[in-house]
């Protein structure tokens, strides 16, 4: 049996679950506690989600890519990364370059997306059952939000999505891979690999980020990913994805125009370019004071981000309630 320790709505911890189905293993899940993660301190790597635990082999082991590979060399039946060796090698680089682009991208401006328009759902997702469940009653809900938004935004610097060009990185790397999945089936070999189940978890935090999700360009890839969770019979929409399109249609309006993009164009990192040996992470240490210093950056995100206001239109791409 092989436990894995989560956070329910990780697209880091999705691909795991995702892998772990295909490979038909036998595994159990543990939800932690996001601001604690007691449950796995007694393990000696790394204290990241997801992490999984091998009670067959005794191995602990973090991170979703060294994850799938440790279940690829440990249990080589219906395998995730390609035989040949040169596809092989290409699938595992662009595991780490989405990891460390794409997947830090859409988890900065998923939860941007969430502070802007519905923060109380981040009670939910964060403090479930700590208290009972206070925190995630109404009120209560109200009182917690604020600080999820801040501690989150010191975390992860989410008022620097300007002035990092997330927006411009990550439609110069989207709009590249649209086209590539639209000459070949899937990113490397004529068959479904890691790197695919990669891509189509780590894009999922996108779907609620109408800049992306209504892209004109990039529809054939969110079609490709809707495809591949259909087949798979993956979760078409997870907690966050319905509790802010249901927000959305009560109020009739969404973020979405984000008017003070750079035009410039960028050339998107690759798998092909200087290899990679792990994926990058950009969590930052947060303490009491830094956290609510971090109040003027949660009111300015919330209410004048410069992502402005327009009529709801539901995601193209996305099964709703």
């Amino acid at each position: 049996m092989i436990t894995l320790y989560q956070l329910r709505w990780s697209h880091y911890v999705e691909k795991v679950r995702w892998a772990l189905d295909i490979k038909g293993l036998a595994w159990q899940a543990v939800d932690v506690v996001a601001y604690k993660k007691e449950e796995m301190r007694r393990f000696s790597c790394a204290q990241t989600v997801p992490l999984i635990h091998d009670a067959s082999t005794g191995v602990a082991i973090s991170d979703s890519s060294p994850i799938i590979r440790y279940l690829d060399e440990t249990y080589p039946d219906r395998p995730l990364l390609p035989h040949q060796p040169t596809e092989r090698a290409e699938a595992w680089q662009w595991m780490l370059r989405l990891d460390s682009s794409l997947g830090l991208y859409a988890r900065r401006l998923g939860y941007t997306q969430l502070i802007m328009e519905c923060p109380q759902v981040l009670p939910r997702l964060f403090l479930p059952d700590v208290c009972g469940g206070l925190f995630t009653r109404r009120g209560w809900r109200s009182l917690a939000a604020p600080v999820l938004g801040m501690l989150l935004i010191k975390r992860f610097r989410f008022d620097r999505n300007r002035h990092d060009r997330v927006y411009e990185q990550l439609e110069a790397l989207l709009l590249s891979l649209a086209d590539r999945l639209k000459r070949q089936a899937f990113i490397v070999g004529a068959r479904l690999s890691a790197a695919d189940i990669t891509l189509a978890t780590l894009l999922r935090p996108l779907r609620i980020v109408p800049y992306f999700s209504h892209h004109p360009g990039l529809q054939s890839l969110f079609a490709w990913q809707s495809r591949l969770f259909r087949e798979y019979g993956r979760e078409p929409a997870l907690l966050y994805e319905t509790l802010i399109e249901a927000q959305r249609r009560h109020c009739g309006t969404m973020r979405a125009g984000v008017g003070w993009m750079s035009r410039e164009r960028f050339a998107p990192a690759t798998a092909l370019d200087e290899a990679l040996t792990e994926a990058v992470n950009d969590q930052h240490p947060v303490n009491s004071f830094s956290l609510f210093g971090a109040l003027p950056s949660y009111v300015k995100l919330r209410w004048f981000s410069g992502v402005r206001r327009m009529a709801y239109a539901p995601s193209p791409h996305m099964t709703h309630p």
